[in-house]
């Protein structure tokens, strides 16, 4: 996936890019970049946007490996929260035709796949939802706070992609990628319109668990609803 592929101004997505990662990080009693009111936003048109997100989830690996773990999770964080932005909200636009909304959706498991999954797998290990580090929060809770497939979740298109989400991350290597898709789906599996499916799905995901007590039980978890 690229620029090119998308029909976006590669120019356009580097200085995209550059707002959202190339930031310095605060100290303890300082606040991320985006608090500040008078930072310039970036201007961009929901189409835009959606393209930046496609090609930065399709490349996450790459395009961010010049940037920390700090700086990575701040971005990102933007990228997926409407607490200090509208950027989660841009693909929901009336002006950003399905077929392009699919293809951002289709590249997110990247993002985990290439990014988040492997940075994660290099710190010692904790209890699910136990780490305070910026990277962690977003992969966490991604599905939990992402307002995008809760302003969709009545299209069925939507829900398809969103089902394939949650198993392409579920079958994928990184346990934090496992435990995200698990935390996304105790909450908006029942949103998905697919509950047989999806009960056979955790019941095979979870036959699957070797040696990993905690993880077995967050699946049992999810697949009932009841995950904080």
């Amino acid at each position: 996936m690229s620029c090119e592929s998308v029909g976006l101004d590669p120019a356009v997505y580097s200085a995209a890019v550059r707002y959202l990662f190339d930031r310095p990080v605060p100290d303890k009693s300082g606040q991320e970049w985006y608090w500040n009111i008078e930072e310039p936003a970036f201007e961009a048109t929901p189409v835009q946007w959606t393209h930046i997100q496609t090609v930065l989830f399709a490349n996450a690996g790459s395009h961010l490996a010049p940037y920390s773990d700090d700086q990575v999770g701040m971005g990102l964080n933007h990228v997926m929260s409407n607490n200090a932005g509208d950027i989660p909200h841009m693909v929901n636009d009336p002006s950003v035709p399905l077929a392009d909304a699919m293809r951002m959706v289709r590249a997110l498991p990247t993002l985990w796949r290439d990014c988040l999954g492997p940075r994660l797998s290099a710190a010692e290990p904790s209890a699910i939802g136990n780490r305070g580090d910026r990277l962690y929060f977003v992969s966490y809770m991604w599905f939990d706070v992402w307002p995008t497939f809760w302003n969709a979740k009545h299209v069925p298109e939507w829900c398809d992609a969103m089902w394939q989400v949650f198993c392409e991350m579920l079958a994928m290597p990184w346990r934090e990628a496992q435990i995200s898709a698990l935390h996304g789906i105790g909450h908006e599996g029942n949103r998905l319109n697919r509950h047989q499916e999806l009960q056979a799905h955790m019941d095979a995901f979870i036959r699957q668990v070797k040696n990993d007590d905690e993880l077995k039980n967050y699946a049992q978890a999810a697949a009932r609803g009841m995950v904080q």
